[in-house]
């Protein structure tokens, strides 16, 4: 529960700042742009329910986690995208999916 408020409260945080940004700027294609690195830094945050499952792969999707969210404010706040930041959990994220398509048992 307290995962899920502290997820809240920085995601809260990541779009006030965009929509600060956006109120100086009027820049839309930068809007957008924001707005498709939150989604994919929430899609790796959404996938961490099903790689809970195996734990020593959740413990590094959620040491990836916390790079791509440090990525994202670094994007926002910085205007420095470090695309292999934000995109790191996609690295637990396939590695999960790769093994469930050819290492689970047929029983």
């Amino acid at each position: 529960m307290k995962l899920y408020l502290l997820l809240a409260l920085i995601l809260l945080a990541a779009l006030a700042g965009i929509w600060l940004k956006y109120r100086k700027t009027h820049d839309t294609r930068q809007l957008l742009k924001y707005a498709a690195a939150i989604a994919a830094v929430l899609f790796f945050s959404y996938a961490g329910r099903y790689i809970f499952v195996h734990k020593p792969v959740f413990i590094v999707h959620l040491a990836l986690l916390l790079l791509s969210w440090t990525g994202l404010f670094f994007y926002l706040f910085k205007d420095r995208l470090i695309l292999w930041w934000i995109l790191a959990p996609l690295a637990t994220t396939l590695f999960f999916i790769v093994e469930a398509i050819f290492f689970r048992e047929h029983g």
